[in-house]
């Protein structure tokens, strides 16, 4: 979809609300969703009370959507944060709780699937049905994907005014088969080289890029071969890449503050810690240069932490 899109605006990002774990003690990541709800509607509230503020254009959403993929627990996270509550769009990924920690340990027998990947099939299947519904959005400027219903990375971009988004999930070499006995089998590639693709036709556009994916300190690096990083790196320096947001540590940071990374060169990286301990970035946007400021609200209200320039 290509709209008149203004230059100047604001967005929010997010990650890891991980119904239903918390940063109290007893909690049961697995079973406590009456008090997720209630900690992490307060902060939900917060958000709304920042939107009638800045306006966030949309909102983005790095990752641990679930604690382990659970139908139970994605219907939490939708009460909250889908778009009516929150009162504007919101792009979401993938992370590790979600489809790669219950492969082959997870079945939904209260929706009649006893596959033990019944969890981490419903995750990548509401990614594809996400994506099918991105599409449509006024801010989905240019927007591409890579996602059939039982293949492809499912990373995703879109434009905004002279900003690039791309979207890569969990992580950019992420990939697992996930079988199941009376369905098709679910491919999940990796997203390197449809990524290079993406940020060339990005440049050609003279777009500024922003890069979103969930962990982007453990099981990337861990799990990807010398050659992949060293590619993906090479991506960052050679198609200009302005800024990536990732989340997974539950800590908010600046985690190449000082540049010099093995993985990300001299691009900033931003975390935006938990949704569930009541993090989040509003990001200020004016034509390609961007002002952070971290929020936190679990009390309900937005509490300005610090400014990052």
């Amino acid at each position: 979809m290509t709209t008149t899109q203004s230059t100047d605006y604001n967005i929010i990002v997010m990650s890891d609300p991980q119904p239903w774990r918390l940063d109290l003690d007893n909690n049961d990541p697995n079973n406590d969703q009456s008090r997720w709800e209630t900690t992490v509607k307060s902060v939900r509230d917060s958000i709304q009370t920042l939107h009638r503020e800045k306006s966030f254009a949309f909102g983005i959403i790095n990752g641990d959507l679930t604690e382990f993929g659970r139908r139970s627990q994605r219907e939490s996270f939708r009460t909250l944060f889908a778009p009516s509550p929150l009162g504007f769009n919101t792009y979401v990924g993938l992370g590790n709780h979600d489809y790669q920690n219950n492969v082959g340990d997870c079945a939904e027998p209260s929706n009649a699937d006893y596959s033990m990947n019944a969890c981490a099939r419903g995750m990548v299947f509401d990614m594809h049905y996400r994506i099918e519904e991105y599409r449509n959005y006024a801010t989905s400027g240019n927007f591409r994907y890579d996602s059939s219903e039982y293949s492809g990375s499912k990373a995703y971009s879109w434009e905004y005014g002279d900003i690039h988004f791309v979207q890569l999930q969990n992580y950019p070499t992420y990939h697992v088969v996930l079988d199941h006995w009376a369905a098709s089998t679910i491919n999940v590639t990796d997203s390197i080289d449809w990524l290079e693709k993406d940020l060339i036709q990005a440049r050609n556009r003279n777009k500024t890029i922003i890069l979103n994916f969930h962990d982007g300190n453990q099981h990337f690096p861990e799990k990807s071969s010398q050659e992949e990083l060293t590619f993906f790196k090479y991506m960052l320096e050679h198609y200009g890449v302005k800024a990536v947001f990732v989340g997974h540590t539950h800590y908010v940071g600046q985690d190449n503050r000082y540049g010099g990374s093995e993985i990300f060169g001299d691009v900033p990286v931003y975390n935006s810690g938990a949704l569930f301990k009541g993090d989040y970035l509003a990001v200020e946007i004016h034509g390609t240069e961007l002002s952070i400021t971290v929020y936190n609200g679990l009390s309900g209200t937005p509490q300005l932490i610090e400014k990052w320039n």
